[in-house]
């Protein structure tokens, strides 16, 4: 019976411990530019990184370059303030791919982290042309981190 109970507790753990692992992934950073088509020509000529299509083929106030392992780096054309500095907004954030994206909005939804999609509707669940879902929130101090199911 001792034997039965344990391995009953093992199977709970497994069992939860699988319910709650998404495993995130690294997918891509974004960073805000001043003048795009520099910075495109530095990141290309001078880091040597190959530039990729974007999922928004007209919209050239941005541009997606490969990294490496799966990962890239987009640079957004920026908003300037009043003084002509870089405001910092949702376009600056980290963003990660995870495997199951249903069940980590429910485990946001379970841990009251409010969600948005880039416009940011509350709980509103944003999709690409390319068919990747995206959402948006912020850490404690104000990052923007993005969850997507971008399949690489």
């Amino acid at each position: 019976m001792k034997r039965l109970v344990i391995v009953f507790t093992v199977m709970l753990s497994v069992l939860f411990s699988n319910a709650q692992s998404f495993k995130l992934e690294h997918d891509h950073s974004t960073i805000q530019v001043e003048n795009i088509e520099v910075s495109a020509q530095f990141y290309s000529d001078i880091l040597q990184l190959k530039e990729i299509a974007t999922p928004w083929p007209k919209f050239k106030l941005i541009r997606f370059f490969e990294t490496g392992n799966n990962q890239q780096l987009h640079i957004a054309q920026a908003q300037l303030d009043k003084y002509g500095d870089v405001k910092v907004n949702k376009v600056l954030h980290l963003a990660f791919t995870v495997r199951n994206f249903d069940r980590y909005l429910d485990f946001l939804n379970e841990n009251d982290i409010n969600y948005s999609d880039f416009a940011g509707e509350s709980n509103n669940i944003q999709s690409r042309p390319d068919g990747v879902r995206q959402i948006y929130f912020q850490d404690p101090d104000g990052y923007w981190i993005e969850i997507n199911d971008a399949k690489h």
